[in-house]
């Protein structure tokens, strides 16, 4: 096995990976010898994902995707090259620095690049106001709710391990929760809902535009980033 085992939350950010089709529960090799596996979001199915890679004997992971902003400065399609990862219960794990500085090197100046910390939550935080309570207890400068889970698999299994999320919603985006309800477990659109919702709320509109621009954003900068993945 060359290649890493990446761990993807949507359907969404995977497509800045492969266009290769996808059928719930398989994975995904790619051309350059690694594994892709779509979890769905959260710590739990990313957890299962990362385990179901190791099985196939990858022998380092990444979690690849988007993360909210924390901090200003963080604008939609920054990237986040965390150095760790504090997860619910505090632990925090390191990346692989060899990894993250040859990442940093290769990236630096290309993309607007953040280190520092990035940290777990078990939900999606949807205010400005979640997200300054959220650092201040922290000291994370984004979030995300897959790579702690990611971070400590990589950790029982002594393999490198890097986080790389492109942020997605900015310090300032309030995210609206009707359009949020409109997506299901691997972040796709029920078009259906997402209608009716706006119906019933139309206030939510300028919102839902906003955050497909900032996730537009994010997912430009993921492809750009993508062919430097390499491994250790």
């Amino acid at each position: 096995m060359n290649g890493p085992g990446i761990v993807v939350a949507m359907v969404s950010e995977a497509k800045t990976l492969t266009k290769a089709s996808w059928v719930p529960g398989e994975v995904i090799h790619l051309p350059g010898g690694g594994i892709l596996n779509i979890s769905g979001i959260g710590a739990r199915r990313a957890e299962g994902a990362a385990r179901a890679l190791l099985t196939r004997g990858v022998t380092s992971l990444v979690s690849w995707g988007t993360a909210g902003g924390l901090v200003p400065g963080l604008s939609p399609g920054s990237l986040v090259l965390p150095v760790s990862i504090l997860r619910l219960d505090r632990s925090l794990y390191e990346v692989n620095r060899t990894w993250h500085h040859r990442l940093s090197t290769q990236l630096e100046g290309s993309v607007d690049l953040h280190g520092g910390i990035l940290g777990e939550s078990s939900k999606v935080l949807m205010t400005s106001q979640d997200k300054e309570s959220f650092s201040s207890r922290t000291g994370a400068v984004a979030v995300d709710m897959e790579s702690g889970a990611i971070a400590a698999v990589a950790s029982d299994a002594k393999i490198p391990f890097i986080t790389i999320r492109a942020i997605s919603d900015a310090f300032d985006s309030v995210l609206p929760f009707t359009v949020l309800k409109s997506f299901d477990k691997f972040g796709r659109v029920d078009k259906v809902r997402l209608m009716r919702g706006l119906a019933r709320h139309p206030q939510d509109l300028p919102g839902w535009l906003r955050l497909m621009w900032e996730l537009g954003s994010a997912r430009k900068t993921l492809a750009r980033v993508a062919p430097f993945i390499g491994k250790v």
